[in-house]
């Protein structure tokens, strides 16, 4: 059986966490791989267009990436996944919901031979 995680077990292992809202010792998660593209049209209810998949030119066009933050690093994401690098699990809830992973969702949609992502998913 896998391991179980409660939120607030997860948000202890990272700094950047940026919706803590699954926090608590109520949330339980288990570390699993699903197809990244289960993940695409998922509802997430904080993303700007209503799903978590934001596309790499929404981020562009997005009014809060005015200083080029948030393409910026999602190339970077690109770049370390391809030299090698691995980036945390994605964080969602039952229903594939992000709490926590756009910028990876949204690298791992840029690169067609990734197939499965890691996420904690909620249980």
């Amino acid at each position: 059986m896998a391991d179980i995680l409660t939120g607030k077990d997860i948000c202890g292992q990272y700094n950047d966490i940026e919706n803590d809202t699954f926090g608590s010792e109520d949330h339980r998660f288990t570390l699993t791989k699903i197809a990244k593209e289960a993940l695409y049209d998922a509802a997430c209810a904080f993303s700007s267009n209503g799903k978590n998949l934001v596309t790499y030119k929404e981020w562009a066009n997005h009014p809060e990436n005015y200083d080029d933050y948030h393409t910026e690093n999602i190339k970077q994401m690109v770049d370390y996944i391809k030299e090698g690098g691995s980036l945390p699990p994605m964080i969602v809830n039952k229903d594939l919901g992000l709490y926590d992973g756009q910028h990876r969702l949204t690298a791992f949609s840029l690169i067609p031979e990734i197939k499965e992502v890691e996420v904690y998913k909620e249980i």
